[in-house]
């Protein structure tokens, strides 16, 4: 059962932005390939995976969610000092978005391959409010004092 063409228009933009980063080798059209190119570049050689997404991501884990067998495929390369794996997703407007394959963790990556920052927000919570309950006041909203 096939899910769907192959994205060829995503795959040669891809291949345009990979050759900004360095020699690009195309693999073979194949489904049960893991990767659709590899990018030589002076310090490593990427393994990349091309996607077509109708929604932009925010996390990185939907990623592996959306796209739980492509990642897996792209798991099975060997992950070694320099070699890397990642997922670059388009969306119908064109925008594009890299993900970066390692072990037990998947970061979003500029298109130069630069680990995108996770940025903490920071976010204000208001101090408690404590009961005060040295002066109690009685039905009538009269202060109770201790000698009372």
């Amino acid at each position: 059962m096939t899910r769907g063409c192959r994205p060829l228009k995503a795959i040669v933009e891809a291949e345009q932005i990979a050759l900004e980063r360095g020699a690009v080798h195309m693999t073979l059209c194949g489904r049960t390939n893991p990767f659709d190119l590899i990018i030589f570049d002076e310090k490593q050689v990427v393994f990349v995976r091309v996607k077509r997404s109708v929604t932009h991501f925010t996390d990185p884990l939907e990623i592996l969610y959306q796209y739980r067998r492509d990642a897996g495929r792209l798991h099975r390369v060997p992950l070694t000092a320099v070699t890397a794996r990642e997922l670059w997703v388009r969306t119908p407007r064109g925008k594009w978005q890299f993900f970066l394959i390692r072990h037990d963790s998947i970061f979003e990556v500029q298109r130069d391959g630069t680990v995108i920052p996770h940025v903490v927000l920071p976010i204000n919570i208001p101090q408690q409010v404590v009961n005060d309950t040295s002066l109690e006041r009685d039905s009538v909203g009269n202060t109770l004092s201790d000698g009372e």
